[in-house]
C-alpha cells in the first residue's frame, strides 16, 4: 500500500513535494533558472505546462467563467482558487503562526520570509531580498543602470517583465481582479498585496516600537520618521485576521 504522507523534501529549501516529478520541476524553475520562452512575447514560463496555458489565455483569449458569481478567470486554476476562497473559505493556515492565506504559494512565501528568514544578499550592497527575482531588478536597477525606454511615453523600466507591466496597465487598460471583492489592480504584485493587506489581515510589526502597518512600504515610512538612526531589520509578518 503506498503511503499517500510521504514527502520529497528540496535540499535548497523548506519545499516539499507530494511526488518527485513535482520536486524536480521545482528544483529546475526555483533553483537552476530553467524556463521556457513564449515566442508570441517577453513571458517565460518556469514549467513548460505554463507556457501552454499562458498562450491560451493571453494570445486566444481562453476565459474559465465561475458558476456563482461574474468572475472570469484567466486560468482555470485562478477559478479553482476564487471558488475555494471566495464561496467555500478555504484557507491554508500557518502552522508556526497565527497567519492564514487564501492560497498556497502565499502560505510558502509568508513560511521562508517570516520563519524561515529566506533572503537574497546583493554581493554589491547591504541589501537582502526576500525574493530571487526582486534581488536581480535590483541589481540590474541600482547597479548595472539597466533601463528599457516605453515606445508610447517616458517611462523607463529596469527589465522586461516592469516593462510588460507598465504597457499593459498604462497603455492597455489591463485589470488583475480580486476574487473577493470589487478590488481591480494594474499589477499583479498590487493585487497580493491587497489579499494579504485587506482579506487575510496581515499587518507588518515595528520591532523598535506597538506600531503596525498595513503595508510594507507604510512600515518603512514609519521608521524612517519615528526611529531616525535605527538600522531597519527583518520586517515580520503578523496575521491580525
Amino acid at each position: 500500500v503506498m503511503d499517500v504522507g510521504i514527502k520529497f523534501p528540496c535540499d535548497q529549501c523548506p519545499y516539499k513535494a507530494e511526488q518527485k516529478n513535482d520536486l524536480l520541476r521545482h528544483i529546475k524553475a526555483a533553483h537552476e533558472d530553467v524556463r521556457f520562452p513564449c515566442d508570441q512575447c517577453d513571458y517565460k514560463a518556469k514549467q513548460k505546462y505554463n507556457l501552454v496555458i499562458h498562450i491560451k489565455a493571453t494570445h486566444e483569449g481562453v476565459k474559465f467563467p465561475c458558476d456563482q458569481c461574474d468572475y472570469r478567470a484567466t486560468y482555470k486554476s485562478h477559478l479553482i482558487r476564487h471558488i475555494k476562497a471566495k464561496h467555500k473559505g478555504v484557507r491554508f493556515p500557518c502552522d508556526q503562526c497565527e497567519y492564514k492565506a487564501t492560497q498556497k504559494h502565499h502560505l510558502l512565501t509568508h513560511m521562508k520570509v517570516t520563519h524561515f528568514n529566506v533572503r537574497f544578499p546583493c554581493h554589491q550592497c547591504d541589501y537582502k531580498a526576500t525574493q530571487k527575482g526582486t534581488l536581480v531588478a535590483h541589481i540590474r536597477a541600482t547597479h548595472e543602470g539597466v533601463e528599457l525606454p516605453c515606445n508610447q511615453c517616458n517611462h523607463k523600466a529596469t527589465d522586461r517583465s516592469n516593462l510588460a507591466k507598465h504597457i499593459n496597465a498604462i497603455h492597455k487598460g489591463v485589470k488583475f481582479p480580486c476574487f473577493q471583492c470589487d478590488y481591480r489592480a494594474t499589477h499583479k504584485n498590487a493585487l497580493v498585496r491587497h489579499i494579504k493587506a485587506i482579506h487575510e489581515g496581515v499587518k507588518f510589526s515595528c520591532d523598535q516600537c506597538d506600531h503596525t502597518a498595513t503595508y510594507r512600504s507604510d512600515l518603512v515610512i514609519h521608521f524612517k520618521a519615528k526611529h531616525k538612526g535605527v538600522k531597519l531589520g527583518v520586517i515580520n509578518e503578523i496575521s491580525c485576521a
